[in-house]
């Protein structure tokens, strides 16, 4: 019987190691493949589920099913209403007359009362006082919010508005469209503000108990959803590394309990957040 000496064995585990270490485009697999697999969960078998992911930085796609797909967006409508009212009024302009604000609230302040507890007495009256607050009284409020995104290259495809809160299941939104007014809005001035209105994984809102522990806790800020039937998370992840994304998830028509769904989307959002890619470590190590 022939011993392996020490050196020679840590050679050989060096080799193994080598060998079986993911290369950036394998941990991109990676997590696409438990994705899909998350979402593969017998649980949600007769939904209709709708997800996309994308990275910010470099804009790839890092997972997509049905995202074209409109679907009801439960309370995910209210980032439309809050987005909106942020680009034509400014987060730091006082609130439109009738929506229930004290005299010296602001915008960002009514924008947070809103997305964190969700609150859909307060998104159905911003909404309803867009027109007038922006100097358009003409145009229904689902018009003003076409054209304001319109003007800004996003065309709100299959969208349906029939209140400013989600509470109507004839609202429709796809994944896409929702990922689409999450990148225009990184990309806003008012940027900082709308991430900070945003409930924190593990933190506070409709978030402060999910996702308290693990790494997403901390990671991700994103707006809930929920009617019967429906489940919706969308926001924005920041991985380990830095790299900041947005997605969306909605699952519409499954007939399991809602904390099964939610704990599924949550589990995708743990392994968002540990997508790892050495070539953004290099980039970012060089200055680029």
């Amino acid at each position: 019987m022939h011993r392996i000496r020490p050196a020679s064995l840590a050679m050989v585990v060096a080799v193994i190691l080598l060998v079986a270490a993911p290369t950036p485009a394998d941990t991109v697999r990676e997590v696409q493949n438990q994705v899909a697999g998350l979402l593969a969960h017998p649980v949600l078998q007769e939904a209709q589920v709708g997800a996309l992911a994308v990275s910010l930085y470099r804009g790839d796609e890092i997972y997509r099913a049905n995202a074209e797909r409109p679907l009801i967006p439960a309370s995910n409508m209210k980032l439309v209403t809050v987005a909106t009212a942020m680009e034509l009024l400014g987060p730091a302009s006082s609130c439109p007359t009738g929506v229930g604000a004290s005299a010296d609230e602001t915008l960002m302040g009514l924008s947070a009362r809103i997305l964190k507890p969700s609150d859909n007495e307060l998104a159905d009256a911003l909404l309803l006082a867009l027109p007038e607050a922006a100097g358009r009284p003409e145009l229904t409020p689902p018009a003003l919010c076409a054209e304001t995104w319109g003007e800004r290259g996003l065309y709100l495809y299959g969208t349906q508005w029939h209140d400013g809160s989600g509470l109507s299941r004839q609202d429709m939104m796809s994944a896409e469209v929702i990922v689409g007014l999450l990148r225009a809005m990184d990309t806003s001035r008012h940027r900082d503000s709308f991430l900070q209105a945003l409930p924190l994984a593990g933190v506070d809102g409709t978030l402060r108990t999910r996702m308290t522990d693990g790494p997403a806790r901390g990671r991700v800020r994103a707006k809930t959803g929920t009617l019967t039937g429906v489940c919706a998370l969308s926001g924005y992840a920041t991985t380990m590394d830095g790299e900041r994304l947005a997605f969306a998830l909605v699952a519409n028509g499954y007939s399991c309990e809602i904390v099964r769904v939610r704990r599924i989307f949550d589990q995708v959002c743990h392994a968002l957040v540990t997508l790892e890619r050495e070539e953004l470590r290099a980039e970012q190590a060089s200055g680029h």
